[in-house]
């Protein structure tokens, strides 16, 4: 096959590379190892060159002043881009967000899929007040537009209200199952706090994070880059969080190291797609705090997390206290998140949607009967 990808997000956008960059990646680069052919299409940022990793092509469009032109500009010139360029492709797929639609169903007589990660609903017009509002409608009616859609949660087909939406989740790789092996013997008394994601306040409430750990007090590490790094910088120095540290950036290896050392995993967003780094700590044995979104119950429901009311630091900080208190439980949802993490790893996921892709796209090949 030969497949267009539309997504704004890339893995090094430094304005958000989250989890759906590393989804569209982890995919279509196994894709593009079976043989397949791969153009991403993804919003420009600052230093972004178009480039070619084997079969997987990346392309940028649109403008890399800021984020806000950025990602409306990609919008416009990825629709020309699937305009002009669709027909060297059997198939186009795209990735949702209401900001950037590109309408791609409209623009082309190629089997399109839409790919949606979460909805935000109403908490649009909570955060943009009257601005939100094209915002939200787009959000809710758009996915109409489109005959083949998949979903990356049971939760998100659920909130869409999109009833044939394939699902598609995310995953792990196989490789980070096997380096995690060794830690499951660790013995490291050094307990503490850990996030693992983009420095956004208002998405990821790493805000109610920093509150709870003002109330206990134990060290928390914090990895990851974005916009709102300085602001969280000065509401650490504010609060008097000593045992704060920010990582910045971290790559794969030191990913793995943070997760191989005894920490729990703390995901406090209000909201949210699936949350890969949640499965990346079940994957070495790591309990995760989780605010109690429903796109997050599956790691409650798994055995290996416990949730906290959304924006409360206060409930957040006494679940944090009874994991550090009680290493016995610690230990027991640790094996639960090894058992649940190997069910979910990029290369099976990749070959099933490599069959569902093929049987859009082979249906579309058939001849009219009659």
């Amino acid at each position: 096959m030969k497949l267009l990808y539309c997504i704004y997000d890339h893995i090094s956008n430094p304005w958000v590379g989250g989890g759906g960059a590393v989804r569209a990646y982890e995919i279509c680069n196994r894709l593009a190892l079976r043989g397949h052919e791969i153009t991403i299409v993804c919003g420009r940022f600052p230093g972004a060159e178009d480039y070619n990793e084997g079969n997987l092509a990346f392309k940028f469009r649109g403008s890399d002043l800021n984020y806000a032109l950025s990602t409306f500009s990609f919008a416009l010139e990825a629709a020309i881009f699937v305009k002009r360029e669709s027909k060297r492709f059997d198939i186009i797929i795209e990735d949702f967000a209401p900001w950037n639609p590109i309408f791609s169903t409209l623009l082309t007589t190629r089997p399109v899929v839409l790919h949606v990660n979460h909805r935000e609903g109403t908490g649009i017009l909570r955060r943009w007040w009257f601005f939100g509002i094209p915002f939200y409608l787009i959000e809710k009616w758009y996915p109409r537009l489109f005959r083949n859609v998949t979903a990356l949660s049971e939760e998100t087909r659920r909130k869409f209200n999109i009833q044939g939406a394939a699902i598609v989740p995310a995953g792990i790789t196989g490789s980070i199952i096997l380096v995690s092996a060794p830690s499951r013997e660790q013995n490291n008394h050094e307990t503490f706090v850990l996030y693992i994601g983009r420095l956004h306040v208002k998405n990821k409430g790493i805000d109610v994070l920093l509150s709870s750990i003002k109330i206990i007090g134990e060290r928390l590490v914090l990895a990851g880059r974005g916009k709102d790094e300085h602001r969280l910088k000065e509401m650490t120095k504010r609060l008097g969080l000593a045992k704060v540290e920010f990582a910045g950036f971290i790559t794969e290896e030191e990913k793995i190291a943070l997760l191989r050392k005894d920490c729990i995993l703390v995901l406090p967003s209000r909201f949210e797609g699936w949350g890969i780094v949640v499965l990346e700590a079940a994957a070495f044995g790591r309990p995760v705090i989780v605010s109690d979104i429903p796109e997050l119950r599956y790691a409650v429901d798994g055995g290996f997390g416990l949730s906290f009311k959304t924006g409360d630091a206060g409930d957040l900080a006494e679940k944090i206290q009874v994991l550090l208190d009680n290493e016995p439980l610690r230990k027991e949802m640790g094996l639960r998140a090894l058992e649940y993490a190997g069910n979910f790893t990029w290369d099976e996921i990749a070959e099933r949607y490599e069959k569902f892709l093929q049987d859009i796209v082979s249906q579309r090949k058939k001849p009219l009967s009659g």
